[in-house]
C-alpha cells in the first residue's frame, strides 16, 4: 500500500545515516518482531532465539543444509513439491531422494515412514501448504516424522502458511514437542514483499546457533 511504501521510505532515510558502521550481526530487533508474529500461530509463543532470518527462504533452506546436509548425508522430499529443493541439495553435496506423494497429493504416511527408515536423511523438507499442489500436512503426519528422523531434521516451509485453510493449524504448535522440527516462513508471499528478500525459520535454539557456524559475516 502507499502507507507502507511511506513507512518504508521513512525507514530507509533513517538507515541511510548509519551506513558508515557495520549492522548488528545478530539481527535483534527483526528477529523480536518476527517472534511475536509468529507468535499468534502457537499457544506456546516463540522467543527471539528460536529465530533465524536470512536473504529469503532460500538462503535459510540453503543454510540449513549447509550446516546439518553435506557430503555423506542425504535429504529427502516427496514430489511433486518446490522445485528448488534438489538444486539446495546440489549446492551443498547432500545426496538427494525424493519419494512420491499419493495420487491425491496428499502425504502417503506409510511410504514416508518407510522411505525415513531406509535413507535415514539428515533434513526432510516438507511444504506446507505444498507448492504447487495446495496441500497441508497433518499435525500427527509432521509428528509422526520428526519421531521417524531420529536425529534429522524435519523442515516444514510454510511459504504459503498464512493461506492454509482455517481451521488448519501451524506446525509451530509442535516446536515445543520435537527439538527436530524447524518451521520456515518468508515475506514473499503473503506480505507481497518479494523484493525485500525475507525469510526466517522457526527452531530450537541449538539449530539457530548451529547456523551461526556457516553464516557469511554479514548475510
Amino acid at each position: 500500500s502507499p502507507a507502507c511504501i511511506d513507512d518504508i521510505a521513512r525507514s530507509a532515510a533513517e538507515a541511510a545515516a548509519t551506513l558508515n558502521r557495520y549492522p548488528d550481526r545478530e539481527f535483534v530487533a527483526l528477529r523480536q518482531a518476527l517472534a511475536d508474529y509468529l507468535s499468534r500461530d502457537t499457544p506456546a509463543g516463540v522467543v527471539p532465539e528460536q529465530v533465524w532470518a536470512a536473504n529469503g527462504s532460500n538462503e535459510v533452506m540453503l543454510q540449513l543444509l549447509q550446516a546439518f546436509g553435506g557430503p555423506g548425508r542425504t535429504a529427502v522430499s516427496f514430489a511433486p513439491t518446490y522445485s528448488m529443493y534438489p538444486e539446495y541439495a546440489r549446492d551443498t553435496n547432500t545426496r538427494w531422494v525424493a519419494g512420491r506423494r499419493a495420487e491425491d497429493f496428499s502425504l502417503d504416511l506409510d511410504a514416508a515412514r518407510d522411505l525415513v527408515k531406509t535413507e535415514q536423511p539428515s533434513v526432510i523438507l516438507l511444504p506446507s501448504p505444498n507448492n504447487p499442489t495446495g496441500t497441508a500436512l497433518p499435525p500427527a503426519a509432521v509428528g509422526e516424522l520428526c519421531e521417524a528422523a531420529g536425529d534429522g531434521l524435519v523442515v516444514v516451509d510454510e511459504a504459503y502458511g498464512e493461506f492454509r485453510r482455517s481451521g488448519v493449524p501451524s506446525a509451530l504448535e509442535l516446536l515445543p514437542s520435537y527439538r527436530n522440527l524447524v518451521v520456515t516462513r518468508t515475506m514473499s508471499k503473503a506480505f507481497a514483499g518479494a523484493g525485500l528478500r525475507l525469510g526466517y525459520l522457526a527452531a530450537a535454539p541449538e539449530i539457530c546457533d548451529a547456523i551461526r557456524v556457516v553464516r557469511l559475516p554479514y548475510h
